[in-house]
């Protein structure tokens, strides 16, 4: 069982965030996960260029700098931590910049059958909107979220338990398949969305219909 530690705390391993999320991480490993982190502090992630080459051929960026392997390593991830401040009321930039990059997995929900889970913190401790914003991305690139923790300025014991928790509840719903079938239904119906789009635009977007028609999810 793999689980991806994204952290876009600016200090890193220093940071109040990443103390949270390393919190859930020990929560999976206890549960026999292997977790990797990547730090998104000091990585060179460029804008999206809205060249569409992602939707094409093999769906590859071609953007020559860290998002392309980071993104693979989130495909070959059976769960993603995704660990953020709250830079108001939103993630902070680098982790913006790589969900940007990641087009043609929201659009071929590159990430069914994973599972996420998301600490965020902030000085305010106004953290819902964020936290509701990474477990909708996570959904949009076909992933269910097993839960948030999220802080004020820094956590205490209860918050760390807590994260802890949800480390375990990320591991168990990774090795039961865990269903939340509201979460299916949305992600359902925007596959059928996209489906259509995806038909409409087979000629620009041929890699993405390949994908689709692979799939078996174009009919």
């Amino acid at each position: 069982m793999k689980i991806l530690l994204i952290s876009s705390s600016p200090r890193g391993e220093a940071g109040v965030t990443y103390s949270l999320a390393a919190g859930i991480a020990r929560g999976a490993q206890a549960c026999g996960a292997e977790v990797q982190t990547e730090h998104l502090a000091g990585k060179k992630i460029e804008f999206c260029r809205g060249c569409d080459a992602c939707h094409k051929g093999g769906m590859v960026c071609p953007l020559n700098d860290d998002a392309p392997g980071i993104i693979l390593k989130m495909i070959g991830a059976d769960g993603i931590i995704f660990s953020t401040p709250n830079y108001i009321n939103h993630v902070a930039a680098p982790m913006k910049a790589l969900f940007d990059r990641t087009s043609n997995l929201i659009h071929c929900q590159r990430l069914s059958g994973k599972y996420t889970a998301s600490a965020v913190s902030s000085g305010s401790g106004q953290n819902t909107p964020v936290s509701d914003y990474l477990a909708s991305y996570g959904r949009l690139c076909g992933a269910q979220s097993s839960g948030a923790v999220s802080c004020g300025p820094a956590p205490d014991a209860a918050v760390l338990q807590e994260a802890f928790a949800l480390g375990q509840k990320l591991a168990g719903d990774i090795k039961t398949r865990t269903v939340y079938p509201e979460q299916v239904k949305e992600m359902l119906a925007r596959r059928r969305y996209f489906a259509e789009v995806i038909k409409r635009r087979r000629d620009a977007w041929d890699g993405e219909y390949d994908y689709y028609a692979g799939k078996g999810w174009l009919s």
